[in-house]
This record gives structure tokens, C-alpha cells and sequence, in this order.
């Protein structure tokens, strides 16, 4: 028996353009989240699909996710089955995507390219002046990413470390057989995801200190499944209280079946951040090369690109765009690792919790502002590096331009 991903071909609730310009205030996505719910319920594929499963209970075949026990926002149902009657389903179901659970890996960095301080100096934050935020700091800015709360997909976090001391409000593991999110205390199986939670929230070397993290664990010593991947997808929907999901989880190469799952996120009111890869130009991964992603690149201290920073032209349903849409530091950036101290870090994972910082500094600024504004903002932000734009996208993410 093996699980399987199932959603109609054809449905994307991201296309009710009414939805996505909801804002990301808590009661606005608690009517988004119903919306969503209401929209795919009422899909007849997803009945069909419902149907078949039923059918289909005798033969062994089980439905593991079903709107009775949680909404479906992504429109996915996740089913335990043979490889027999997967091809089945294909044959009677035509309008609907079968895919076999695969797994998911960690964007992996390349780690502690200097070695560990245990305390950090102001010449090791070129990370904060490059984006502008030092310099907006010495002239009074004090946005902090107050009452933004992020979920951190990754390998989990060290929050016994000094620069995290209070910032990981909740910690979650995803057990696929019980569609169950799990509470559980925040560790970091890796190391990966300490690294990422200090740039985004850290007290010194973080870009939104007072921003709040939700651990969700869905690559355990780096490795995860894609049905978990979308169960914490579903979750962190459903969570009004989430705005942003930092993301530095990838399937080589591009998923198309699970590009329109994750452009559903947008209509709750919740904005993904990916990073693009680190296999240098021409190579990205899923879901950072989709469309609806806010995808990130990295550069170094010389405001160059990174060499190893991934980058790519994608086609999905017609439409041609270009990988990342935008850059951030990403090379020798230093921030905390397990047990504390601090160590310099190389990857696009790096740049992208640095972008996820800007994101919550500009929602606690405006609190009503809407996920395609959100986008905006960062993407008019960015300072050309006279770089290609295949390579920068739209350039560098500035705080100052931003707010």
C-alpha cells in the first residue's frame, strides 16, 4: 500500500481573484478560510473523487484526509493504496491528478564556511546593512515584525539558543496516517532550521526580532515526504493567526501537479517564501520555481550574485516567467546554530528567511494590506545589481524601499 496525492486537474481557487485581495488581518482569513473550503466542497470533481474512494473502500483503498475532519484548502485528499488501483483511479477519473507520495529534501546549505564565534560583532551583520536595515535603525526606524507570526517549515529549532529565547511560540511534527498536527517541544534534527529561525526573528542578527515562529517539522534530519509537505500546507491555512510560511524544502526540478496547490495558499491570506536552490543557473526546484511563490535568490557581500545561487525560465500552463524574482544576502551570513554560538552559512534558504523578516516588517506596518500588495511591495523594493535579471530578478530587497 502506498500513499497517494489526489486533486482535480483543473481547480484552482487561486483564480477567484476576489479571494486573493482579501487582507491578512485574523478575521479576514477566518472568512477566507471558509470561502476556500465552501469552493472546494462544492467542486464536482472532489465529489467524484469522494465517490470513487467510497466505492472503492471495499478493495482496500483509504481515505486519509476528508472535509468531516479538516477543511481542504489545497483541494488535495491524501489515500492509502495499491499501485494497481492508482492506475485504476486514473483510468475512471481522467479529470483527476494521481500522484505517488515521493520524497522531499532540505535546500542544503553549505555550513560553517568560517569558523564558530560565540559572540557576534556589528561587522559580522553585512546581512542587515545590505538590506538597508541598519542604516533605517540608526535614523529611528523601529518596526520589529511585532504580531507576525511565521511558520518555519524545516528541520525544527534550537530555542534554548540566546538569540531565540522566547520567539517559538509553538512546535508542531505531521503524522500522515492520523492527519494529525502534533505538538511537540522545539529541537532542531539538523541544525538548518536554528540558522534560518535567528535570521528571520534572532535579537541580534534577525531581521524581524519581534516577529513569533511556529516550528513546523516536516524534514526531520533533512528529509521529509511530499504528503507531509502539503499536510502542514493545510494546516498552516487554517491557522489565522499565520501569515507567512518560510519554505527551504525541495523536489529537484519543477512539480507541476503541485504548482496550483500551493497558489491556493494565496486566497487564505498566507504568503509563501521559497528559496529557488543552490545548483547555480539553469537548475531550481519545487516549489520555489512556482509562480505564486515569492522565490529567492542569494548574493554576497559584493552585492554580486552567488554563484551557487539557482536560477531558471519555467512554463506552467502557458505562461513563461523567470526564477528568482528577486535576491538577498545568502553568502558567509552569520547566524545561530545549535548549542549556541554563531557560524556563517552559504544557500538561498538563508536569503529567503531574510526576505521573510522584510515580509513581517511590512504587515506590521500595514496590517491591512493584501497578499498581491504584499508581493508588490517587495518585488518594487529591490535595488537592480546591474546583475542579469534571469540571475536577480528584480534585485536586491531594500527595508527603506519597502516602507
Amino acid at each position: 500500500m502506498t500513499i497517494y496525492i489526489i486533486r482535480p486537474k483543473a481547480m484552482s481557487v487561486a483564480r477567484y481573484l476576489d479571494l486573493i485581495s482579501k487582507k491578512f488581518t485574523v478575521e479576514k482569513r477566518q472568512e477566507q478560510v471558509q470561502s476556500v473550503a465552501w469552493l472546494q466542497m462544492e467542486d464536482p470533481v472532489q465529489q467524484e473523487i469522494s465517490d470513487w474512494i467510497k466505492d472503492a473502500q471495499n478493495r482496500g483503498v483509504i481515505e486519509i484526509l476528508n472535509s468531516k475532519n479538516a477543511p481542504k484548502i489545497t483541494g488535495t485528499t491524501i489515500a492509502e493504496m495499491s499501485d494497481r488501483e492508482a492506475e485504476q483511479m486514473r483510468q475512471d477519473l481522467p479529470n483527476v491528478q494521481i500522484l505517488r507520495d515521493q520524497l522531499i529534501d532540505l535546500i542544503q546549505p553549505r555550513r560553517a564556511v568560517t569558523p564558530t564565534k560565540q559572540e557576534i560583532a556589528t561587522s559580522d551583520l553585512w546581512h542587515l546593512q545590505a538590506i538597508g536595515l541598519e542604516a533605517a535603525r540608526r535614523k529611528g526606524f523601529e518596526r520589529s515584525g511585532k504580531n507576525v507570526t511565521i511558520a518555519l517549515f524545516d528541520t525544527g529549532i534550537d530555542s534554548t539558543h540566546p538569540e531565540l529565547h522566547g520567539k517559538i511560540v509553538e512546535s508542531y511534527s505531521f503524522d500522515i496516517k492520523h492527519w494529525e498536527a502534533l505538538p511537540t517541544s522545539p529541537q532542531d534534527t539538523d541544525g538548518h532550521g536554528t540558522h534560518v529561525a535567528g535570521l528571520i526573528c534572532g535579537k541580534n542578527v534577525g531581521v524581524a526580532p519581534e516577529a513569533k515562529l511556529i516550528s513546523s517539522l516536516i524534514l526531520p534530519r533533512g528529509v521529509g515526504n511530499l504528503s507531509n509537505f502539503i499536510q502542514a500546507l493545510e494546516w498552516a491555512a487554517t491557522r489565522p493567526d499565520v501569515q507567512i510560511v518560510n519554505i527551504s524544502a525541495s523536489i529537484r526540478g519543477c512539480l507541476n501537479q503541485m504548482s496550483d496547490l500551493v497558489e491556493d495558499l494565496l486566497t487564505v491570506g498566507l504568503l509563501p517564501v521559497c528559496a529557488v536552490g543552490n545548483d547555480g543557473r539553469n537548475i531550481t526546484c519545487s516549489p520555489g520555481n512556482y509562480k505564486s511563490v515569492v522565490s529567492v535568490g542569494a548574493i554576497n557581500r559584493n552585492d554580486r550574485i552567488a554563484s551557487f545561487s539557482s536560477s531558471g525560465t519555467l512554463v506552467i500552463d502557458n505562461h513563461q516567467y523567470q526564477v528568482p524574482y528577486l535576491v538577498a544576502p545568502g553568502e558567509a551570513v552569520y547566524s545561530s546554530v545549535i548549542g549556541g554560538g554563531y557560524e556563517a552559512w552559504n544557500g538561498t534558504s538563508i536569503a529567503t528567511s531574510i526576505v521573510s523578516g522584510i515580509a513581517a516588517l511590512i504587515i506590521e506596518k500595514y496590517p491591512d494590506i493584501t497578499v498581491p500588495e504584499l508581493r508588490e511591495q517587495l518585488f518594487s523594493s529591490c535595488k537592480d545589481l546591474g546583475e542579469l535579471k534571469e540571475r536577480q530578478g528584480q534585485g536586491l530587497v531594500q527595508v527603506t524601499a519597502a516602507l
